[in-house]
């Protein structure tokens, strides 16, 4: 066990059930949950981690040192501590937390070599692509169709070409679906497929499967020391603080995005390209 032994992190593509995770586990009394560390414009620092693909500390010192700080507590910033008591800066008192419940949306390309590094184990939460990418249809959040720091990155775009014949650096010229669904492909292709971060201590769970079975949930708790809410079933399917209020998740009844044909077209051929097995491939 390492330094960081009360931690534990949450990544995963933005809309895949990284809040709604984080916080089922960080509502426990003496919690701490550390929200998107990897912001990059709503922290100082974030930048250091957004969308980087990291195998070694050689090249990243200045993002190993702020992780660092992150996990040592040490950062006060408000984006960062939006779950947490802030009163009297409570959220820096060093005694108080129990657990450290660190959310990532940004680090999924970095998260192999965090959990190497730091020793924090990582849940890595993956969701049905065609739902993410409805959701994030519906928040429009602007960085999520640039794929810009994707593409600067010379060992990231020669290990996609490498194994999938694919060139990043054309990334402009695909339209917005085709961009989200390049994102999520990366995301998660590339720390679960090409670089096998799957162990003991990086575990892949499915959203959808998660969602239904509390029983997954408190598995997860035993496995690596959660202590689940006493209140767990009552609070195990309330949507996240972060949920779009016309999700199908608040309205039973709303009505969702339907795919036309010729965008599930364009969707399929990146998901096809990236031999994407974790989900079926969803057909017009």
């Amino acid at each position: 066990m390492g330094r960081f032994k009360k931690h534990i992190i949450i990544v995963g593509s933005a809309r895949s059930g990284t809040s709604w995770l984080a916080e089922t586990i960080g509502k426990q009394h003496r919690y701490r949950m550390l929200f998107e560390p990897d912001h990059e414009f709503q922290t100082p620092r974030g930048h250091l981690l957004s969308d980087r693909f990291v195998t070694q500390k050689e090249g990243f010192e200045e993002g190993h040192r702020y992780l660092t700080d992150v996990f040592s507590n040490r950062v006060d910033c408000n984006w960062i501590a939006q779950n947490s008591n802030r009163k009297w800066k409570r959220h820096l008192w060093p005694i108080i937390p129990k657990k450290f419940v660190i959310k990532f949306v940004r680090c999924n390309l970095s998260a192999h070599y965090i959990q190497k590094a730091f020793q924090i184990p990582v849940l890595h939460i993956i969701r049905n692509p065609y739902d993410v990418l409805q959701s994030q249809q519906r928040v429009k959040f602007p960085w999520l169709y640039d794929l810009s720091h994707f593409a600067s990155q010379k060992p990231l775009v020669a290990l996609i070409q490498e194994h999938y014949k694919f060139n990043l650096k054309a990334w402009q010229e695909l339209g917005d679906l085709e961009r989200l669904t390049l994102r999520w492909c990366i995301e998660n292709v590339v720390p679960l497929r090409l670089q096998q971060a799957e162990n003991a201590q990086y575990r892949l769970v499915y959203y959808e499967q998660l969602r239904d079975d509390i029983n997954q949930f408190l598995a997860l708790c035993t496995d690596f020391n959660l202590e689940p809410l006493a209140t767990i079933k009552d609070e195990y399917t309330k949507p996240s603080s972060k949920t779009h209020p016309k999700s199908t998740i608040v309205r039973k009844n709303a009505s969702e995005i339907i795919f036309l044909p010729e965008e599930l077209g364009a969707i399929n051929s990146i998901l096809n390209i990236f031999e994407i097995d974790f989900y079926p491939i969803q057909q017009p």
